[in-house]
């Protein structure tokens, strides 16, 4: 990186340094909903950073519910919005809701962040959609999470103000000044999204639709993954009057994000009206899917969540809210519940009961056909009964699947070696034994069966 590069940099990150800390000094808060350590850690070191105190800046959950609750609590009496970074899944629980909840009840009093390892696009898009600021891909360094939280305070550019001071005059009817502003935004970004919308708001405002349109197709091309200039298109062909364009949109919307119910049943409403009954029934379907899915999604998010907090106190009765939590999905189950099954076999091979276990993990493997970690639970279970020559063939199934699992854990060559020195092959389970020593040189139950054989 050349000097000027390195100073702009600088400059950069202690102006949005600045930006967070006078957030703070105004009576700013953060509230963090995530059950990943590593990421909350850098959290608290980014405010340690600023030499701010985490017990005072800083709020900490691992559940929707508690955060939404707090944060109902505080933003009222807030001089300035409540951050709230949420993670996007925990416990395999979707952060929808407590977005959709926080973004409804308090509109201006709260910034979210959404924070993931991993992105699932339709959730993103419907979480924008619904609310949230911005998102936070992980891992991310303590000078990224400044600069991310400093742009969900306040865009810190001469265009972020001159938005927001356009914003402003539109809203207060002053539309001349508002063109002004615009037409500086585009010589600064020629071409802005966020500009287009504004021209798109001012030349609705008077009455000049097409023009109006002509911008919002602008801001759509110019970012087809951003949700907010086809819904300007939906509610521009429902002022003119246009049905075509109006179901045309709301199809383009529906495609980007595939998870809101209330427009599939949109859809169908401009279908009926359209007296295309047969389309219209497809949208109802696909509504009742959505919300059948989302429905099942939470009954047995809820059933795992319980049979986790009884844990190990009452193994008969987590089992049979892990059993009902799977029935509940139906036919819903896909790979994604893998989890489920996977939890649900460790309780049966803790109980003994290693042919359920087999039977489970196998029920799993209709869902997941060829998976490894499945293939390799099935030989540990047969290895639980004893029966180390079907252990044995399984564990051969789950290298062949994925050869990296033997680098997991040392104790999964170790089973390996074991279901191996069961059937009367040391030489071959010598091999997974050193390789599990390869993983950890301490790990005594590979050191000992070793010495055994040798």
């Amino acid at each position: 990186m050349s000097t000027v590069m390195r100073v702009k940099t600088d400059q950069s990150a202690k102006r949005y340094e600045k930006i967070v800390l006078d957030y703070f000094n105004e009576g700013g808060l953060m509230l963090v909903c995530s059950d990943d350590d590593a990421f909350v850690k850098v959290l608290r070191f980014t405010i340690s950073q600023l030499k701010l105190d985490i017990r005072t800046f800083c709020r900490e959950f691992v559940d929707y519910d508690d955060v939404v609750a707090q944060t109902g609590k505080l933003a009222e009496k807030a001089a300035v919005p409540v951050i709230v970074f949420l993670e996007r899944r925990i416990h395999k629980t979707s952060c929808i809701k407590a977005v959709k909840v926080l973004a409804g009840f308090f509109p201006d009093k709260v910034k979210i962040i959404v924070v993931s390892g991993e992105t699932s696009r339709e959730e993103i898009i419907l979480a924008h959609e619904i609310g949230a600021t911005s998102f936070i891909t992980k891992p991310i360094s303590a000078n990224a999470i400044i600069e991310k939280t400093a742009f969900a305070i306040r865009p810190n550019t001469q265009l972020g103000v001159l938005m927001d001071r356009c914003a402003a005059l539109l809203e207060s009817g002053e539309l001349a000044d508002a063109e002004a502003l615009a037409g500086r935004i585009f010589e600064i970004k020629p071409d802005s999204l966020k500009g287009h919308l504004l021209m798109g708001d001012l030349e609705a405002r008077r009455g000049n639709h097409k023009k109006a349109e002509k911008h919002y197709l602008n801001a759509y091309k110019s970012e087809k993954l951003f949700i907010e200039p086809l819904k300007k298109l939906v509610d521009l062909s429902v002022q003119t009057g246009n049905a075509d364009k109006k179901l045309f949109f709301l199809n383009k919307l529906d495609v980007l994000s595939p998870l809101n119910f209330e427009r599939k049943v949109e859809i169908g409403e401009a279908y009926l009206e359209r007296d295309e009954t047969d389309k219209a029934r497809e949208y109802f379907e696909q509504a009742r899917k959505v919300v059948g899915k989302v429905a099942g999604d939470l009954v047995s998010e809820s059933l795992m969540e319980i049979a986790r907090k009884i844990g190990e106190k009452d193994e008969e009765l987590a089992l049979a809210y892990m059993t009902e939590a799977i029935a509940a999905k139906g036919a819903q189950l896909c790979r994604d519940d893998l989890w489920m099954f996977n939890n649900r076999g460790i309780v049966l091979r803790r109980q003994g009961k290693w042919k359920e276990a087999v039977d489970n993990y196998a029920k799993a493997l209709t869902l997941a056909p060829g998976d490894a970690g499945l293939f390799y639970n099935i030989g540990v279970a047969y290895a639980d009964g004893r029966v180390h020559d079907k252990a044995w063939d399984f564990f051969q199934k789950a290298t062949e699947a994925d050869p990296g699992i033997l680098r997991q854990a040392p104790s999964v060559p170790y089973n390996v070696a074991m279901a191996l020195h069961r059937t009367r092959q040391p030489e071959e389970a010598k091999k997974y034994l050193n390789m599990a020593l390869e993983l950890d040189p301490g790990y005594e139950p590979a050191k000992k069966l070793l010495a055994s054989l040798s």
